[in-house]
């Protein structure tokens, strides 16, 4: 490679290494797929190169410059420059193949098939369509729902991470949402590598979205809710937080796994978690937390915290609308129902009164002005109070009919 020059369009912006499988992403940039799937893996969902957001994480093959590379490299192979190796794509027959073999069980066979479906789905967007087509996720439900089947860990793992690749129809959701189904989920959140574990959460959010039974049921499962608790201390594993965080605004919905997440220190993870995450994980934090607010446990939580009611505070201006609507209603929940004034007192010491104020003359919702109001009055109420009390106990002052006078001292 160092005898010849290698053309700066053929090299991955990210590794700066000649692109193997070129994939161009919604902003119209094009790079190696195992660069850009690193970079989405991690969480992030921007465009590496211009920072934008990206409308959708769907990468598009660059075909016509896959076959421009083809062509330089075989031009230069007397340069040791290698042959960029083809695409594994399934063909129908192939997936029917595969798919039966699992399906059948037989003896070693099938976890052989296993992982071959796993990595030909992660190859490309095609793959995982006619996996899908076929029927690929119901097939991978049946085989694990049955008794008869030794599911390893491993095993539980390679059939998630093909299951999370593949768009879910309504059968594909029933059929996820069995019990023994929802057991292996559970296997792998609770002894699963950090990978299947995400992998697994994202699958239970999908679930959980759209049906009340599967929150009962996963919250029931030993250990699920910590897993996925445990999830958000993966600071360094960006799409671990981001995945818990969603998993855990669909599950909390229930007012028992509400419990049971605060149960497993969720408030003091996410007050943790909260100043030094990116912008939208900071909207899934105090999505979440108004979610918890809404039960006396999580307000108490709260309330109990040292740190909670000042980082909120701290937080909830100047990272987005969305964050600061979330924001109020939480700390509007906790300072409302709120049975002692050191609760009224941190929020006033944390400079709640001042970015309450700030925020009546933002441009957020009636709704967020409605509580933001509501909480500036509960503040001024125990300001007022304070003022009143420190002045009618101080020495030599006397209160009559709202009026303050000097007397000497007795």
């Amino acid at each position: 490679m160092d005898q010849v020059a290698v053309p700066p369009f053929f090299l991955c912006p990210i590794s700066l290494e000649l692109m193997r499988d070129p994939v161009t992403l919604s902003t119209g940039m094009t790079y190696d797929r195992a660069g850009i799937e690193k970079w989405l893996g991690l969480g992030h969902n921007t465009c590496p190169t211009t920072n934008q957001i990206l409308d959708s994480q769907e990468m598009i093959p660059n075909h016509t410059l896959r076959r421009l590379l083809h062509n330089w490299c075989a031009e230069n192979e007397v340069h040791d420059v290698g042959r960029i190796p083809t695409l594994k794509e399934l063909d129908t027959d192939m997936v029917t193949q595969l798919l039966q073999s699992i399906a059948q069980c037989r003896e070693m066979e099938w976890l052989d098939s296993l992982r071959k479906l796993r990595m030909l789905a992660k190859e490309c967007e095609r793959n995982r369509k006619r996996i899908a087509e076929a029927g690929g996720v119901g097939t991978l439900a049946a085989a694990m729902g049955r008794g008869e089947m030794d599911m390893s860990v491993e095993a539980c793992e390679d059939a998630v991470a093909i299951i999370v690749h593949l768009q879910l129809g309504d059968g594909d959701k029933r059929a996820l949402s069995e019990p023994k189904m929802l057991s292996h989920l559970g296997f792998v959140l609770a002894s699963g590598s950090l990978e299947g574990k995400v992998n697994a959460a994202d699958i239970i959010h999908a679930l959980c979205k759209e049906n009340p039974r599967v929150k009962a049921a996963v919250g029931d499962l030993p250990g699920a809710i910590r897993a996925i608790v445990n999830l958000l201390r993966e600071d360094l594993y960006p799409r671990a937080v981001q995945s818990g965080l969603r998993c855990l605004q669909s599950m909390c919905l229930s007012r028992r796994n509400r419990v049971t997440a605060i149960n497993c220190r969720t408030i003091t993870t996410l007050v943790a978690l909260l100043p030094n995450t990116d912008k939208r994980n900071k909207e899934r934090v105090f999505a979440l937390l108004e979610i918890l607010a809404n039960c006396a446990e999580g307000r108490e939580a709260i309330s109990n915290h040292a740190l909670a009611i000042p980082v909120m505070v701290k937080s909830m201006l100047g990272v987005s609308h969305r964050a600061t609507e979330y924001a109020v209603a939480a700390l509007w929940l906790v300072l409302s129902y709120a049975s002692n004034r050191n609760v009224i007192n941190t929020a006033l010491q944390a400079g709640a009164f001042t970015n309450l104020l700030m925020l009546l003359s933002s441009q957020c919702s009636q709704l967020a002005k409605k509580r933001a109001q509501d909480s500036v009055k509960l503040l001024n109420e125990v300001v007022l109070d304070t003022y009143t009390c420190r002045h009618v106990d101080s020495p030599g002052i006397t209160h009559h009919r709202n009026t303050l006078s000097t007397t000497e001292p007795v």
